[in-house]
């Protein structure tokens, strides 16, 4: 039997066992996505409002990922309407320019001394799959389950920095979100979780990592096509995306929780 791996607070832990349960029950139904969080809805071609709010209830977050803009504030207004807390995310995405970018990057990284990069996987130690959560946390991003970070649930790809002392320093990773299936999204990537601990911030090493990462999943999967999302207005993290050869596109990711679930909105920064 796998062993459970979900981080957080006791709310944020709940949703991620929610999620999970849900992912073993809709995971063969391609109108849903799930990448180690909570399952969503791929597009809104792939379920109305109802069948959202459904399994934001269910789980106590859910998203969809690909909301045309000139139907995101109204897909918010729906979701607001029924008591939910919605969230606009930008979609900034790439195909084949991702690679490329992740190459330079990769060519270019210079890593610490006391550092050394391992990728996550089945061996990988349960004290240093939590040191991971602890840094990641710390900087207000939520670690997807275990099952995904170590590539035990779906083609994905997790990448940490550790020290000498054996502290996980930093982090990325990516994961296909869509069911290999669907028509428009089965081959993209989710790409995310960059976290750095604050003395070793200013190096690179996210970028680092999350650009070896989108390399392994080109390599490992055949994985060009990438996308994240960023909360307009969030410079950082547009600069990033910039770097890895992703723009914001025609599509918002439209995050949702439930406040009985998740008091404060948010699954992740």
């Amino acid at each position: 039997m796998i062993k459970e791996e979900y981080f957080g607070s006791d709310d944020q832990r709940a949703v991620l066992r929610r999620g999970r349960a849900m992912a073993e029950l809709l995971g063969r139904d391609a109108r849903h996505s799930y990448y180690g969080r909570t399952v969503g809805l791929v597009s809104p071609d792939d379920g109305d409002i109802d069948h959202l709010a459904a399994l934001v209830r269910a789980q106590g977050n859910s998203n969809c990922s690909a909301v045309p803009l000139d139907q995101a504030a109204a897909y918010k207004d729906a979701l607001a309407a029924r008591g939910l807390v919605p969230l606009h995310y930008a979609k900034w995405e790439g195909t084949a320019s991702p690679v490329v970018a992740a190459r330079i990057a990769v060519e270019n990284m210079s890593l610490p001394g006391d550092l050394s990069v391992v990728k996550v996987d089945a061996s990988t130690p349960d004290d240093m799959i939590v040191s991971l959560a602890t840094m990641a946390l710390s900087c207000g991003v939520l670690p997807l389950n275990g099952e995904v970070l170590r590539g035990l649930l779906r083609p994905a790809v997790c990448l940490i920095a550790v020290n000498k002392s054996k502290k996980v320093v930093s982090c990325a990773a990516a994961a296909t979100f869509a069911h290999q299936d669907h028509k428009t999204f089965g081959k993209q990537a989710w790409w995310g979780m960059l976290a750095t601990d604050p003395s070793y911030r200013g190096q690179g090493l996210a970028l680092g990592l999350g650009a070896q990462a989108i390399l392994e999943m080109n390599s490992d999967f055949g994985v060009k096509d990438f996308m994240t999302g960023v909360q307009p207005g969030n410079a950082a993290s547009e600069a990033v995306c910039g770097r890895m050869g992703l723009v914001p596109g025609e599509f918002a990711i439209i995050g949702c929780a439930d406040p009985q679930a998740l008091a404060n909105g948010r699954m992740t920064k």
